[in-house]
């Protein structure tokens, strides 16, 4: 007989309502250890209202199992996924990188945005420099205005939870928010002062570009991060390889760089606004960094993670979606801007 199972793949919570455990009473909210199974009848991520909030909805099958005589629970998505017949069904098998709090100075996260001298002893917690946390969702002001120069951000991993909490503050001085490496908050500063003027370039043939040289493998050329991919396009060798960092090892990952640069070339071209790229070459340690799975298109090039000002992950989707000849998806949340587009099979998700 064919099963449909949710297998918990990190220590998580079963929540009654899609919301941050902080939120919730103790009897709304039942802890259970990374391995373990539950039939289930039925799971969704979404309904007429709308997303849950990076949440999965399952309805458990045996009557035996139910937690406190009740069958349906949500649970987030990143701490479990859904299985028929032994192969995973949702998540897909890719995820938009991870935001990533990274401690810049030994602070006190702060369970409100005020001085430490406001604050009884058990609403801050000291953080030594250069601790890291994968974050659910970060955020500098709500609709009461800003939070004091602070950062409110909530954990995603249960076992980062202080004193049980996920939902914390922290000194925007002493900590920054990073998204597949690159700080996405507090902005970075341009600087103000003039660069020094490039060194006249020697004798011969004149530099066709003036970013970063590097080879590509199969090919004889040097190539530029400031160079299109494909000639006379809008998306630089830079974009692709993280400014020069991150080289193709393989000739097989140079040809699935420039067929996903044509495909998004055609993308751009029909929306005609400005693509920013948020995560492209993403060989190892990099993926399992940013959060991503082991299958991720990204680690052969062939995956790329976009944002467009003014439009939705889905609204550019929606876009592309009649002739993109590989995988689109979505994600809720923080993650909303963003959508993933890749030369695989073509299927979808989050939608």
């Amino acid at each position: 007989m064919v099963r449909q199972v949710l297998r918990v793949t990190q220590n998580t919570v079963f929540k009654r309502r899609p919301v941050q455990a902080s939120q919730l009473e103790p009897e709304e909210r039942y802890s259970v250890s990374a391995g373990a199974t539950l039939e289930i009848q039925s799971y969704a991520y979404a309904d007429a209202n709308g997303e849950f909030d990076g949440h999965i909805k399952f309805a458990i099958a045996n009557q035996a199992y139910y937690i406190r005589g009740m069958n349906t629970w949500y649970v987030y998505n990143r701490h479990a996924q859904v299985e028929f017949d032994g192969k995973v069904v949702y998540p897909q098998e890719e995820q938009a990188a991870s935001f990533i709090l990274k401690v810049t100075d030994s602070t006190l996260f702060k369970r409100r945005p005020l001085q430490s001298s406001q604050l009884s002893a058990e609403e801050v917690q000291a953080i030594a420099k250069g601790a890291s946390f994968e974050l659910q969702s970060y955020a500098y002001a709500d609709a009461q205005g800003d939070f004091n120069s602070h950062i409110k951000f909530a954990l995603e991993k249960q076992e980062d939870y202080i004193r049980g909490l996920s939902t914390w503050f922290v000194y925007e001085q002493h900590a920054q928010v990073e998204f597949d490496n690159d700080v996405v908050y507090p902005i970075p500063q341009v600087p103000s002062s003039t660069p020094s003027p490039a060194p006249s370039p020697a004798p011969g043939a004149p530099r066709p570009f003036q970013g970063r040289s590097f080879k590509l493998p199969g090919n004889q050329s040097t190539f530029y991060t400031d160079q299109p991919i494909i000639p006379g396009g809008n998306f630089t060798w830079g974009e692709a390889t993280k400014n020069g960092t991150r080289i193709p090892k393989t000739t097989r990952e140079v040809s699935n760089i420039l067929a996903l640069a044509r495909q998004l070339q055609r993308a751009r071209n029909q929306i005609g606004r400005p693509f920013r790229i948020t995560s492209w070459y993403r060989p190892e340690p990099y993926n399992r960094q940013a959060g991503g799975v082991r299958n991720s298109q990204h680690l052969n090039g062939s995956a790329v993670d976009v944002s467009v000002s003014g439009y939705s992950g889905r609204q550019v989707a929606n876009a592309v979606m009649s002739w993109w000849p590989g995988g689109v998806g979505v994600y809720p949340g923080n993650r909303r801007h963003i959508v993933h587009l890749d030369i695989g099979g073509r299927r979808k998700w989050g939608f």
